[in-house]
């Protein structure tokens, strides 16, 4: 019966507040107000896109972020975290720091938002962004992006 008084008490309070009450028509709901969206990390790979066909080269990879804050690595902040890039690799552990490859598994530690990879040879290639924390660790959930690009024989025209 004791815990019983503490429940009653909140849902009296609860319905005097208009607690029960139904919000006006169209006002926004806490599942469908904009900023909700922005509270959920979210990377994307916004140069190249997804299924492009690039032309051999210098191939500047661009990030945006949102629901977070890029900064260096070592920064522990909570809702912050750094950009890694891999290329035509899997990400080895989800828990597990992710390590430095040249050309595979790139680290960008200085809070950059874009990347220019090089030596890319022409086929099909995939791109995996992964926000990870200060430690290199992948968020949780993950905040990751993937899309799979064309290189064609052609060069860059300068």
């Amino acid at each position: 019966m004791s815990r019983l008084v503490p429940l009653v008490a909140i849902a009296l309070i609860w319905s005097a507040c208009g607690g029960g009450d139904a919000p006006p028509e169209g006002s926004a709901t806490p599942d469908d107000s904009p900023g909700d969206a922005a509270a959920i990390p979210r990377v994307q790979i916004t140069q190249p896109q997804d299924g492009a066909t690039v032309p051999q080269g210098p191939l500047q990879v661009v990030f945006e972020v949102e629901g977070l804050v890029i900064s260096p690595a070592g920064t522990m902040d909570e809702g912050t975290g750094h950009h890694h890039l891999i290329v035509d690799a899997d990400l080895l552990s989800w828990t597990d720091p992710i390590g430095v490859e040249e050309g595979r598994y790139i680290h960008m530690g200085q809070a950059q938002t874009s990347f220019t990879v090089e030596g890319l040879e022409p086929g099909e290639h995939r791109l995996i962004a992964v926000v990870a924390d200060g430690v290199h660790v992948p968020l949780d959930p993950p905040v990751a992006d993937t899309v799979h690009i064309t290189v064609t024989g052609a060069t860059h025209q300068e």
